[in-house]
């Protein structure tokens, strides 16, 4: 069964504007310590990177049904990719008054132009 669904779009022009004007403190306040250690290796489309991440973060909020009036801080929502390249969410205690444990959760992350896209799927076996 479906419990929640998420999607959302995010410009990588946007993240350009944020990472030129916040830096540092930008990439602090919204990716792990291991997203940003992936971004800075990236050699192409690292930008794309992270709008991706963003997207799927706020895409995770969406389907959790708090959207951005939730208590998790977004460093906290770590998104990170399986050998194959498929996304997923690595699971943190904070997740747990939102999501449990016996629940599946499906990420899907696009880039296209100066767009990334993310689709998340909460699905229970309840």
């Amino acid at each position: 069964m479906i419990r929640g669904i998420g999607m959302d779009l995010v410009s990588v022009s946007f993240v350009e504007q944020m990472l030129a004007k916040c830096g540092e403190h930008f990439m602090q306040q919204y990716f792990s310590p291991e997203e940003r250690e992936l971004f800075t290796s990236k050699k192409r489309h690292a930008e794309e990177f992270l709008a991706g991440r963003f997207a799927a973060k706020e895409a995770l909020l969406k389907a959790i049904g708090t959207g951005m009036n939730c208590e998790l801080d977004w460093n906290g929502l770590e998104f990170l990719n399986h050998p194959s390249g498929q996304p997923y969410l690595v699971r943190s205690r904070g997740l747990e008054p939102y999501v449990q444990q016996q629940e599946t959760i499906h990420v899907s992350i696009s880039h296209h132009g100066d767009y990334a896209a993310a689709f998340i799927i909460i699905e229970s076996s309840q």
